[in-house]
């Protein structure tokens, strides 16, 4: 379809159980809304958007980090945690400071947890590993035993306790010990040259996102009994699970991503930190 023609925001969606309580109520029609959802992979979603394919959505936080001329961040909205997240994980046959020289399998789905891992390795352990990117359960599969997985989303909660790799990093809970600030994994974001073709409507827009927040959050029982119908643990075990994910950009999280920024720029995963530019439809208005 051509882009004069489009009249619905395309709207970029994760395709893990994370981000379900905000885009349950939508998906099932509880909150209306202007969007055209695309499902995807991080990694997907992230060259989405970076080609214009997408208007807004999740994005990983280095996304933003390579390009921030390209976006505005939507306020008060993030993939985050304080302390453990349980879906991005190190499993690991030994422990951390052991794996110099080791081999270490990284999934591709996920820019940001590959670059969190090397930040940690270089600048908290100072470990240099062999990051090798493949899909950890295919692997496991084919009875290949890496030193180390990185595994993200659904398959870390699959694969957490995995018998044969008894170490476990929770990225986290190890930034957190480190810098005793929240991890910031994803940011939305809106396309610059979406705000001047979808002027007076992304206000809009952003009012549907944070209700469709509020609901989730005010509906976890309903959210945890969706996500245990599609995802490998209990209704317990999910309620547990979204008690550490947050879903906010406030000042803690801005100063946990700012920081992230500053480390992808010391061991040269970006140019420079970038300012965090914060979207507000009151800047566009005519």
């Amino acid at each position: 379809m051509d882009e004069s023609t489009r009249d619905r925001l395309r709207l970029g969606r994760i395709g893990f159980l994370n981000v379900l309580p905000i885009f349950y109520p939508l998906e099932a029609g509880v909150i209306p809304h202007p969007f055209e959802l695309v499902p995807g992979v991080p990694s997907y979603l992230n060259g989405l958007m970076a080609d214009g394919g997408l208007d807004l959505g999740v994005v990983s936080s280095i996304e933003y980090a390579r390009h921030p001329g390209r976006y505005f961040i939507l306020p008060d909205l993030s993939i985050s945690c304080r302390g453990e997240v349980r879906s991005v994980l190190l499993l690991s046959r030994v422990p951390v400071e052991r794996l110099e020289g080791e081999t270490v399998l990284v999934s591709a789905q996920s820019h940001t947890s590959v670059a969190l891992l090397r930040v940690l390795f270089s600048i908290r352990y100072g470990v240099n590993a062999v990051f090798k990117v493949g899909n950890c359960t295919e692997a496991l599969g084919r009875g290949e035993i890496p030193a180390a997985l990185l595994a993200i989303g659904d398959e870390a909660l699959r694969l957490r306790n995995h018998p044969l790799y008894p170490c476990r990093m929770d990225f986290g809970s190890a930034w957190h010990e480190w810098t005793g600030l929240p991890f910031v994994f994803a940011v939305w974001v809106v396309q610059r040259a979406a705000v001047e073709r979808w002027n007076g409507r992304l206000g809009g827009a952003l009012e549907t996102l944070a209700l469709a927040k509020r609901w989730g959050s005010d509906h976890m029982e309903r959210i945890c009994a969706e996500a245990a119908g599609k995802g490998p643990l209990s209704v317990r075990e999910f309620e547990e699970y979204y008690r550490c994910i947050r879903y906010d950009l406030g000042t803690d999280e801005r100063a946990g991503l700012e920081l992230f920024y500053r480390c992808l720029a010391e061991i040269g995963e970006c140019v420079e930190a970038p300012a965090l530019n914060l979207f507000s439809p009151l800047d566009f208005v005519a």
